[in-house]
């Protein structure tokens, strides 16, 4: 199945805004290393980071959530649960 086809033809808001910010992150790093190498695997850290900020205003709560994922302590656990209020665990 190709890309072309694998997705409806409609893009929701939502949607579109995540592309956009997903297109202005990954547009000031640099991703000329090998798929798989430990310089593209610290490249797409310094992406999720980039990302975060830039979903910050039109997604505040996952734009936390990517933070938790790359700026948290270390830990056995998942770093996003253990860093949100008891209130949003359960909703």
């Amino acid at each position: 199945m190709s890309r072309k086809n694998a997705y409806p033809q409609t893009t929701t808001p939502h949607d579109a805004a995540l592309m956009a910010a997903i297109v202005r992150a990954a547009g000031v790093l640099r991703f000329d290393s090998r798929p798989g190498s430990l310089e593209r695997q610290c490249t797409i850290g310094l992406f999720v980071a980039a990302l975060s900020d830039r979903l910050a205003l039109a997604f505040p709560h996952s734009s936390d959530a990517l933070k938790a994922v790359v700026f948290s302590p270390a830990t056995d656990s998942n770093p996003v649960e253990t860093s949100q209020p008891q209130s949003q665990q359960h909703a």
